[in-house]
């Protein structure tokens, strides 16, 4: 199909489904990814070879930018300890319940290890998709999107030990030097880089006069450039544009609050997109032999988010919302997941455990997409945050 006319295709479609399901007071979020499956599975359209890499690159650069403007000095200083604290338990908690539902399942120690190192990831686009979508405000929705950008740095630490475990289980030698440079190199160089690139922006824009289409300019072109970058270089393209957003909003915060109100307004029609694009590129057939890992792996993980987050929250003294339905918003995966679980795959390209970790994260990730949107809005509006 012509690529105008398939995303012309995608946002109409979307928008259908968007009010189909509003009106059953459903997230349009689970539209967007129905209309995907709809024009890739059932029209069996395939997008561009490239058109999945710019809408993702595109649609996770702008997140992880605006998740980064979200950490001012004044909310770390507000919720600095309780967000440490859930963040490591929730975790720790979730890692240990994949691992051990995948392995009393297989019995396959070096693929439960994989497989739990990389379950802790959240994907921040699919929360904050639907925080949006709801129109969400308060500290339950301030420490939700905090948290999930934080935890992918946490996560990519404990994938770097787990991958490490796993490479020498399987006689694989040299894996305690990856296991010190790898998460040092994606991490520092992702903060210094976006921090650098941030300050930078930070210091110019405070003695330019801009007008909003400047500020919306110079903030598209910095994210995008930050994830570039970043992916050039070879470090966490996501710590990079979160780096970039904090520096910017510490160090400039009318230009910082200016761009973070700009870039929403553009945020629903990029947002149809990037779910339809993981939509289309489901690949359900892949259930009919690995079903029953994908089902414990997405069990496990559930419980030991929910668990987890409701056991941190009870160590940090969170307000009671907190404790009962932050482990819910905290559930979708994707994109942080499966980029790990690629270079799972390359780590381990001698064995056959690599492209076995490839499609089981690719159909956990499929499941997880179709039900962790109605589960996020769920505990937004127990909250009492939802506005609509």
């Amino acid at each position: 199909m012509n690529i105008y006319l398939l995303v012309a295709s995608i946002l109409i479609l979307g928008f259908l489904l968007g009010r189909l399901l509003r009106r059953l007071r459903l997230t349009e979020i689970l539209a967007y990814i129905l209309a995907g499956v709809v024009i890739g599975q059932v029209l069996d359209f395939s997008p561009p070879a490239q058109f999945s890499v710019v809408i993702t690159g595109m649609t996770l650069a702008l997140i992880a930018y605006i998740v980064g403007l979200s950490f001012s000095f004044a909310f770390l200083r507000r919720m600095g300890k309780q967000m440490l604290i859930i963040l490591v338990v929730q975790v720790a908690v979730t890692v240990a319940a994949t691992w051990g539902f995948v392995y009393l399942l297989t019995k396959d120690l070096a693929l439960s290890i994989v497989l739990g190192s990389l379950a802790g990831a959240t994907d921040p686009a699919g929360t904050i998709a639907v925080l949006r979508d709801l129109r969400a405000k308060g500290t339950f929705t301030d420490l939700t999107v905090a948290l999930v950008g934080l935890d992918d740095a946490l996560v990519i630490v404990v994938y770097s030990v787990g991958i490490t475990f796993a490479k020498m289980l399987l006689g694989d030698e040299g894996g305690i030097s990856f296991a010190i440079s790898y998460p040092l190199r994606e991490i520092l160089g992702g903060l210094a880089l976006g921090g650098g690139i941030g300050a930078a922006i930070a210091y110019f824009t405070k003695r330019m006069q801009l007008s909003s289409d400047h500020i919306f300019v110079v903030s598209l072109a910095a994210a995008i450039l930050c994830w570039g970058l970043a992916e050039t270089i070879d470090v966490s393209a996501i710590l990079t544009c979160m780096a970039l957003g904090t520096a910017v909003i510490n160090l400039n915060v009318q230009v910082g609050n200016r761009s973070n109100e700009l870039i929403d307004n553009i945020m629903t029609p990029i947002f149809v997109l990037f779910f339809a694009t993981i939509g289309m590129e489901m690949e359900f057939s892949l259930f009919s032999f690995i079903w029953p890992v994908v089902i414990v792996y997405c069990v496990g993980r559930s419980i030991g988010k929910i668990t987890g987050c409701s056991l941190g929250g009870a160590v940090a003294r969170s307000e009671p919302r907190v404790k009962k339905y932050l482990g819910f918003a905290m559930l979708p995966q994707a994109g942080v997941a499966m980029g790990l679980a690629f270079l799972a795959a390359q780590a381990l390209s001698g064995h056959e455990l690599g492209n076995t970790v490839v499609t089981i994260t690719t159909a956990t990730t499929v499941v997880i997409g179709l039900l962790s949107p109605p589960l996020v809005q769920y505990a937004a509006r127990k909250a009492g945050e939802a506005s609509i």
